[in-house]
């Protein structure tokens, strides 16, 4: 392990090692990121291409289309009145940057500065004292090393010809450095975002997971059908949600709801400086601007995409009065990210729901995808008809997998059962827990 002073950061935020030949640091074996090569790809026009820079070449200009280009949202969501919310003046601790430092995972792989967090851990206090110094820099500036705002792309072969760059999954590796101050800025925005984003929202919150709103759907459920009370179901998939955030909408979203304007600043000059850069077989190809979508692998896009899609739900439900209710509170939906389920007691109200969002949505620069929305009713006799997006008949499915586990839409009448699957959930939805004792 070297010593504290063997290591320092130069002005883009790379560690310069200061060691002897005897005393380098070794990296375990394995460290970098083992990717699957493929050996063709084929070119927009359907020709194989087979040459390792021309398989380069495909692959930055099919992940600088999907991440780098114009989404057409209604330029009037980006108006919002001005932001009450007081500055954040408090420099960065050193205490928070040591516990960012513990909480960096070990045997992940590096970003394009090719530092393991690891090394970052073993630098000591030296470390933590430099990377308090440059976090400051960047809190009170906005301005961020360039390796930060660097990351590195690879692709994860998925099902179907993998000759076709669609059926690739995409992977961004970024700075372990950058996660210091990442994690310092999650923890500061996630009590502001705590106090907007609803109960109904379950993905990427503390003591929240996928059991507990299996479990509250399965209890909605199971007491509609015990009282013979119709309940339909929209499961609505967006089409690439993560990567079709409108950045300029988020920004504006995140004034609106009076988010610390210095957080705002921080985390947009990290965006306006953002690139990407896909990695193959240990080269990388031209970099290009990445203008749209959350950052894959940065701490703070599972929250920065939950406020955005907040006021996406929010606008779209606004003075929308639910015909479905739990104990007296309308439930309008149950979410989990973006696998969102509306509810409605009435066909009539469902189709409203359905073009409600599908309208707001748009304006926002998302889409929902048709034929992976579904319905579903608890009623047999049902046949839905007319609920439409963008002209397409959505589908109506008997059951559906809802975040893992296979929901019905005319369950069977054994609440316990729920609850033995799900382990031993705890009832987020407030006052839910009067549904098991009502009569």
């Amino acid at each position: 392990t070297p010593h504290d002073d063997n290591y320092s950061f130069n002005h883009s935020g790379s560690v310069v090692a200061r060691v002897n030949k005897d005393r380098a640091y070794r990296w375990p074996p394995g460290r970098r990121w083992k990717q699957t090569r493929v050996s063709a790809i084929q070119s927009k026009t359907g020709v194989c291409l087979s040459e390792e820079q021309k398989i380069l070449d495909r692959w930055t200009e099919y992940c600088s289309e999907l991440y780098n280009h114009t989404l057409s949202g209604d330029p009037t969501v980006l108006t919002c009145p001005q932001s009450s919310a007081e500055e954040d003046t408090l420099p960065i601790l050193r205490e928070e940057v040591e516990a960012a430092v513990r909480a960096l995972k070990k045997g992940k792989a590096a970003g394009v500065d090719n530092i393991p967090g690891e090394l970052v851990q073993a630098g000591g206090q030296a470390m933590i004292d430099t990377l308090t110094i440059l976090c400051n820099k960047i809190w009170q500036s906005g301005e961020w090393p360039t390796s930060w705002t660097q990351s590195l792309i690879i692709t994860i072969p998925k099902k179907g010809n993998l000759q076709l760059c669609q059926n690739h999954r995409t992977i961004s590796l970024i700075s372990h450095p950058s996660k210091v101050l990442l994690k310092i800025l999650l923890n500061r925005l996630k009590p502001q975002a705590e106090l907007i984003i609803a109960e109904e929202q379950a993905g990427f919150r503390a003591g929240r997971s996928t059991t507990e709103q299996i479990f509250n759907l399965r209890i909605i459920s199971e007491r509609y059908l015990q009282h013979q009370q119709h309940l339909y179901h929209v499961f609505v998939d967006f089409k690439k949600a993560f990567d079709l955030v409108w950045h300029a909408a988020l920004w504006t979203t995140m004034r609106k709801y009076n988010i610390s304007p210095n957080l705002i600043r921080v985390i947009q000059h990290l965006y306006s400086k953002a690139t990407s850069a896909v990695l193959y077989n240990g080269a990388i190809g031209d970099w290009f601007k990445t203008t749209i979508g959350v950052r894959q692998g940065c701490l703070l896009s599972p929250i920065l995409f939950n406020i955005f899609l907040e006021r996406v739900m929010a606008d779209a439900l606004a003075d929308h009065e639910g015909s479905v209710s739990i104990g007296g509170r309308p439930i309008t939906n149950l979410r989990f990210a973006d696998d969102i389920d509306l509810l409605a007691g009435e066909e009539n109200e469902l189709a409203s729901l359905v073009q409600r969002l599908y309208i707001t949505s748009r304006a926002y620069g998302m889409e929902i995808h048709a034929d992976k929305t579904k319905i579903m009713t608890n009623n047999n006799n049902d046949i839905l008809s007319g609920i439409e997006v963008n002209g397409q008949a959505l589908n109506c499915v008997s059951s559906f997998k809802y975040l893992g586990a296979i929901v019905l839409g005319t369950p069977a009448l054994e609440c316990s059962t729920a609850v033995v699957l799900g382990g031993s959930p705890q009832i987020q939805i407030p006052q839910i827990e009067i549904l098991l004792r009502a009569p």
